[in-house]
Parts: C-alpha cells; structure tokens; sequence
C-alpha cells in the first residue's frame, strides 16, 4: 500500500520536510512555534529527533570542538540532556502536528524510540547516517507493516549504502524506501 509520501513523489511534487531537529532546545512551546512556522512556510512535515541522553553518551563524555562554549564546561551527555524531548512532550507534539495539518517525522536513535514513536502512529521514520548501519535497528523496522523508511546518508560511505541497500532488498519494505 502506497502512503500520501509516496503519492506526492510520485505526482511530481516536492515534498517539503522542516528540520526542527533538536532546535526547540527541549522547549515544548518553542517545538510548537516551529511547526507553526514550518506549516505557514509551506512545508508538508516537521522532523524532529527521538533519543534519551542516558542511551547516547556517557556522563562525561566531553563535547567535541565546535560545540565547546568557552562560558561553560557543559559535557556533551549534558547538552543531549537539555535537548531531549520527554514521551509525554513527543505525545503533545504529535498531536499538534494533527491538529496543522502537518505530516510528523522522527529519527529515532534506538529500537525504544521507534517503538514509542510507532505505538503512536508514526508512519514516517528517517534513519540518520550514522545509523545508517544499526542492522538491529533496520531489522527491527522492517517487521512493522506500513511505514515508510528514510535513509539518510550524509556520513556514509559507499560500502555502508550498498551494505544497506543489500539488507533492504531481501525485505518487503523495498517500496517504501527513500534514500537522501
């Protein structure tokens, strides 16, 4: 079954995905006014990004270079910490995304985030590059039936692509599959 992702592509029209990332800085307002200006830029889908600090760095774990701050000494388990989104903000966001008319995406960094994120009816799920090898992940993925699936591959080589490539063709997901 084709999803409207799909439909669009293939009706020749740009689909507009808004980054928002980890840039409402974990503020729910700020998420919300970002998927407002999102919608009233035209967009079709607001991405944000599903990770728990705890699963993603250790403690003291420093920050690499471009994000030091010479006014704190704030390790880089710390900044995630600050830039997560709980489950309860994700519920929120999801909704309000319904209630604009705007397509919800997430790159989720774990098994445990997708699952949230597919329990409340995501259908849309963006691999980032540096997973882009996570075979548990994709594996994990490929069981759930209609959904689609974005690779991104901007820190990728071309063996991890062909890599990946390869394990999707031996699934059913083939058709819901997009690579950037």
């Amino acid at each position: 079954m084709r999803m409207s992702f799909i439909r669009n592509i293939v009706k020749n029209k740009v689909f507009i995905i808004a980054e928002i990332g980890v840039n409402h800085n974990g503020s729910l307002t700020i998420a919300k006014k970002s998927i407002i200006e999102a919608k009233k830029s035209g967009a079709d889908a607001v991405k944000f990004q599903s990770f728990k600090a705890e699963d993603l760095a250790i403690k003291s774990t420093p920050k690499v270079k471009y994000q030091i701050n010479k006014k704190s000494n704030e390790t880089h388990y710390e900044m995630l910490k600050k830039l997560e989104l709980n489950k309860k903000k994700f519920k929120s966001i999801i909704k309000f995304c319904k209630t604009k008319n705007i397509k919800f995406i997430s790159t989720p960094y774990d098994q445990n985030n997708a699952k949230f994120l597919l329990a409340q009816g995501v259908k849309t799920i963006k691999i980032a590059s540096a997973d882009l090898i996570d075979f548990q992940l994709h594996a994990f993925l490929c069981k759930k039936k209609k959904i689609e699936l974005i690779l991104s591959t901007g820190m990728s080589n071309l063996n991890e692509i062909n890599e990946t490539l390869k394990f999707y063709k031996k699934t059913t997901i083939m058709d819901n599959l997009f690579i950037l």
